[in-house]
């Protein structure tokens, strides 16, 4: 992944998430992983879904973040929840390398996938497919956009902490073949008054549903049928 992006971001990241769609995601979580007692988390991030799977699910999670100023924020996060003391493992090798005990009953990979070229991808499948026990799940979110369009600039609104409020300017450029750049100016307000703005740029891979469907289904995993809304699920 891009660290140099994500020291950017990481101080907006939160600030920023669009609340009711993660919301969305973190309640199919729970509907998807019922009964789960071991989940994987690739890409765990700042560890807004982690905390949400230690409140929903009765699981030990491992939680896979490689970039360390998210990983700061993810232990951080967890240091001050009481039963991530014993129900979470935070490893800091990336999704290639990490090795967790197997098998286990669910794998998630959220705002994740976008970095992975399609070999990469491939990889991952099967090495996560792999480590699965039968009838375990795999969660993945679906893909924006679909195909290699350019995204035009949209405001994200973000919170307000004291006197100074926050927001998000982002937009996709297309730079190749199924690859378009995020690029993601972070505002400070204070008032009317622009205090500062920081851009981040991603390059990131286009995979669609079609393409998403055809790689799982190669590494030997079956859809679940009638998926919450926004995500994919799939089960070996």
């Amino acid at each position: 992944m891009d660290e140099p992006g994500y020291v950017i971001n990481a101080p907006y990241y939160e600030l920023i998430i669009p609340t009711a769609h993660w919301d969305s995601l973190a309640a199919a979580l729970g509907k998807l992983l019922a009964g789960a007692r071991t989940v994987v988390e690739i890409g765990a991030g700042t560890g807004y879904f982690t905390e949400t799977m230690l409140r929903d699910l009765d699981a030990e999670i491992v939680a896979i973040e490689p970039a360390r100023v998210m990983r700061a924020a993810l232990v951080t996060r967890l240091a001050r929840i009481p039963e991530a003391g014993t129900r979470v493992t935070v490893l800091a090798e990336d999704a290639a390398a990490a090795e967790v005990p197997g098998p286990v009953d669910a794998v998630v990979l959220l705002n994740l996938v976008m970095h992975f070229a399609p070999g990469e991808r491939r990889a991952l499948w099967r090495k996560w497919a792999s480590a699965l026990r039968p009838g375990g799940t795999l969660v993945v979110e679906a893909q924006y956009p679909q195909r290699a369009e350019p995204v035009e600039p949209a405001v994200l609104p973000g919170r307000t902490l004291g006197r100074r409020r926050y927001e998000a300017r982002t937009r996709a450029d297309v730079i190749g073949p199924d690859m378009v750049r995020w690029v993601n100016a972070y505002r400070t307000w204070e008032g009317d008054r622009l205090v500062a703005e920081e851009v981040a740029e991603f390059d990131c891979h286009v995979v669609s549903d079609e393409r998403l469907a055809a790689e799982l289904a190669e590494a030997g995993l079956t859809p679940v049928p009638d998926a919450p809304e926004g995500v994919h699920a799939w089960r070996l």
